[in-house]
């Protein structure tokens, strides 16, 4: 029976099973952390490479949008833009070079079906002889394609098509009408799509209204626009244009119009683009939503080929199962040591064996050995062990060797196996072997004939470790190196993202400062963020020195307190619009009309505000020379009425003795003969008498000093007197006054001006009527009485109808029909000052009927 063991012995019995948990527990340790990281690097780059793509879309089209505000500044900017002015705008932008897949850039006009032909004749006779309106069909507007560059075959065939009448672009339309914005239509077939080559496509719209600001509300804007700015993308080519050959991303991905994945509404595949199927049950797949100009967007993103070939996750399995073999080896040495030590110690005779499992140990060991070789040869890092100043290979592992394209390494000294190698790298090597120390450097550009035999440019991170002998002398060089190249391709395709940003926002800087109009963007902070050349033009300061700068700042506290309240307006969501005074840099006033129109985040907070004025001076200093010409004739007419009116009093009392002393003595040979001049005399008399009266009513009713004198009238009595009064005139123009007045309708008015009213209706229906019954009507309520005199003479066209009623203004020749045109102007000032209205309703040939409604009070002030 043997001896019980010492406690000693037990417990140093249990060193390998020890041994092998603590090696299986780092193993498991060290798998888990791969594990992790590898998920966590693969995720990350795969995030990185959805964030950019993502990114990169936007940016194109936010340029694109960009591009379109600016067409739309074009037409704001001008009263009219000729197919030649647009044609050269377009060509200058240079479409094709700087916006690939851009199909072209136009304006849509909103023709009234009234206007079609005048709008037809303009096309062709600017060199369109084909051009007609299509579809074919009677609407009550048109929204036809007018302007279309560059001119192609593509184009050209689209010019004329009414995109109103296609219910995906019509809401895009209507959209952007009804808000002023950038509206992007759903999938569509573009009319360009001429051949068996056909692409999914869309169209993106900017409105243009009339006066070049956008009107504060809907209705307004649904009143003035004039049409749009737009452009059409067929979706290959664009999305080709934004990921060229030198841009494509390492992942696949697709777009579809609105908010779900449908079949129907696909826009854009990348693998039927590049030409490599997607793997049937991708490692990484992510939805998102991208909303573009208003218009919802889906994007698909999934995990090329390619991609997953330089995964890390791959290799887990490979690392643990590595660690539990190199626990059990571990073990299996241990406890062959420690038996081995056992029984050496219980007998002399079992030393020998004991020696042989020694050297089954060391075989083992060296098998050991031989499985961390094959570990380190299948490692996705690139080692390699070199020996000696030279650098001669010693152990170079399968990715090295798949890197390099099997070239014969070992034995073979760095610089002769890898004789393009660069200088700088053989450089540090050579240090960590001179000084023992370790060096790493991240991202190193390599450029060497790798695998495919051609010369590439490739980074890496590389860590040079020094190997020591057994008497602690350096005798190698170790080398790990980790491909980054994706990683810093990557950060570059962010980088050049950013780059196009700001391209775009130089193409933004060039089209605003060819407006005639100045131009900013101010934070809700009222920092300056964006600023055209105009500031140079009329303030001397340069854009570059106006960015950075508050309101405050640039303009000072004086004129800052002027404008305060209008930024506030703006800051609050409010769409305003003033005019102002500023100084220029010559120390002269400039008049300035300014739009302050404000922009939202997504969650509709106001982040700043568009800046948009234009120079005004010259039309201030038009309206104040108007308004001193306007004062200066008023006082002429008020002082030449009195003068000219002084005379005609005694030649009108001279007259009419005369007239008298002839009705004395009707049958005198001069009776007989001066007869006839004395009535005429009279009559020319009086015509220059009503004139002359006309010409003062016109000054005290611009002096403002034309006054009212209430006092109880009847109505219906005075426009029978004045009847009676005008029916000898109407008698000799062969015309029949009809008379349908109550017995009485009686209030308060002045008497005088009612008189006058009626009086110049009734002499115009006589002098434009003659020959024929004239009707006069008066109808009476509670409150109002409505005064109608209705003739059957010549009519008034219906554009003349609203001018006649306004100074000097006639509807007639002045050569058939004598009068200077106020009349009506004095009869409507009238009308209005006893709180009435007038209004005529007439048709060329058909006669004329004035209508005039008067209070029968006068209000309550």
């Amino acid at each position: 029976m043997k001896a019980a063991l010492p406690a000693t012995t037990r417990r140093a019995s249990l060193a390998p099973q020890a041994l092998l948990i603590g090696s299986l527990v780092v193993a498991s340790a060290s798998t888990a952390l791969f594990l992790a990281t590898a998920q966590s690097r693969d995720t990350s780059r795969f995030e990185n490479q959805v964030q950019a793509t993502q990114d990169r879309i936007f940016a194109h089209l936010s340029s694109d949008i960009a591009l379109l505000r600016g067409a739309a500044g074009l037409f704001a900017a001008s009263t009219s833009v000729t197919r030649e002015e647009f044609r050269i705008y377009v060509e200058r932008l240079d479409l094709r070079r700087y916006d690939p897949g851009l199909q072209g850039l136009g304006f849509a006009a909103r023709i009234p079906a009234s206007e079609q032909e005048h709008w037809l004749e303009q096309a062709r006779a600017d060199g369109l002889p084909s051009f007609h309106i299509w579809p074919a069909g009677a609407r009550d507007e048109y929204y036809a394609i007018l302007y279309l560059e560059p001119q192609d075959a593509r184009n050209e065939a689209a010019l004329g098509f009414d995109m109103f009448t296609e219910p995906k672009r019509r809401e895009a339309m209507e959209r952007a009408w009804m808000t002023g914005e950038p509206a992007l239509s759903g999938r569509v077939v573009l009319k360009q799509e001429i051949d068996k080559d056909q692409q999914a496509g869309f169209l993106l719209y900017v409105p243009v209204y009339r006066g070049g600001n956008i009107p504060p509300t809907e209705d307004q804007r649904r009143e003035e626009l004039e049409g749009f700015v737009y452009s059409p993308f067929r979706a290959e080519d664009l999305f080709t244009g934004i990921f060229p050959p030198t841009h494509s991303p390492r992942i696949l991905f697709r777009v579809y119009d609105g908010t779900e994945a449908q079949a129907g509404q696909l826009l854009y595949d990348s693998a039927s683009a590049e030409g490599e199927p997607p793997p049937s049950t991708p490692r990484f797949v992510r939805t998102s939503r991208l909303e573009i100009a208003g218009q919802p967007w889906t994007l698909v993103f999934a995990s090329s080929p390619s991609f997953e070939r330089t995964l890390l996750s791959p290799w887990v399995p490979t690392v643990g199962g590595a660690g539990v073999l190199l626990s059990l080896m571990v073990y299996a040495v241990a406890r062959s040591q420690f038996i081995g030590r056992q029984r050496a110690e219980a007998s002399e005779a079992e030393r020998a064996q004991l020696l042989t499992r020694e050297k089954a140990a060391h075989a083992e060991a060296e098998a050991q050995r031989t499985y961390l070789h094959e570990v380190f040869m299948t490692a996705p890092a690139v080692i390699g062990i070199f020996r000696g100043p030279e650098h001669v290979f010693e152990f170079a592992n399968a990715a090295y060797q798949k890197v390099l394209g099997n070239r014969e390494l070992l034995g073979r000294p760095l610089s002769e196996a890898l004789p393009d190698l660069a200088p700088e790298i053989l450089a540090v090597a050579d240090t960590v072997y001179q000084t023992g120390q370790p060096h790493s450097d991240q991202e190193v550009r390599i450029p060497l004939a790798y695998s495919a035999g051609q010369r590439e440019e490739k980074y890496w991170n590389l860590i040079w470790q020094p190997r020591r002998n057994t008497a602690g002398q350096v005798d190698g060089v170790l080398l790990y190196a980790f491909e980054v190249t994706e990683q810093v391709l990557a950060r570059k395709l962010v980088e050049a993202s950013r780059e196009e940003a700001r391209r775009s926002a130089e193409q933004l800087q060039t089209i605003t400062d060819t407006l005639p109009a100045l131009v900013a963007y101010v934070d809700a902070q009222q920092y300056y963020r964006f600023a055209n050349r105009a500031y140079e033009t009329w303030f001397g300061r340069k854009p570059q020195e106006v960015v950075g700068k508050t309101i405050q700042e640039f303009v000072g506290e004086k004129i800052y307190a002027r404008f305060q309240e209008p930024i506030l307006r703006a800051l609050a969501g409010e769409t305003v619009r003033f005019e102002g005074e500023l100084p220029r840099k010559d120390g002269q006033k400039l008049f300035i009309q300014s739009s302050y129109i404000p922009e939202r985040d997504e969650h509709g907070q106001v982040r700043g505000f568009v800046v948009l004025a234009f120079d005004i001076t010259e039309r201030k200093q038009a309206e104040e020379a108007v308004r001193n010409a306007v004062r200066l004739r008023d006082e002429f007419l008020s002082v030449a009425s009195h003068e000219l009116k002084t005379p005609l009093t005694p030649l009108s009392l001279k007259l009419q003795t005369l007239a008298r002393d002839a009705a004395a003595q009707p049958d005198s040979a001069f009776v007989l003969k001066v007869r006839t001049s004395v009535e005429a005399g009279l009559k020319q008399l009086k015509r220059l008498s009503d004139l002359i009266g006309d010409l003062l009513d016109v000054s005290r009713i611009t002096s403002g000093q034309m006054k009212l004198y209430w006092e109880p009238v009847d109505f219906a009595a005075v426009v029978r007197e004045v009847a009676t009064r005008l029916e000898p005139e109407a008698a000799r123009a062969e015309s029949r006054l009809m008379l349908e007045l109550p017995a009485e309708v009686p209030g308060r008015s002045d008497r005088m001006r009612l008189e006058q009213v009626a009086e110049n209706l009734l002499t115009n229906a006589i002098k434009y009527g003659a020959g024929k019954p004239i009707h006069v009507r008066l109808e009476a309520s509670p409150e109002r009485i409505a005064f109608t005199v209705k003739d059957e003479g010549i009519g008034i066209a219906p554009e003349n109808q609203a001018r006649i009623f306004e100074r000097f203004e006639r509807a007639v020749s002045e050569r058939n029909y004598g009068g200077l045109g106020l009349g009506l102007y004095i009869t409507r000032t009238i009308v209005e000052a006893l709180g009435g209205t007038i209004r005529v309703k007439s048709e060329p040939g058909q006669g004329a009927c004035f209508t005039v409604e008067l209070p029968r009070e006068p209000a309550v002030s």
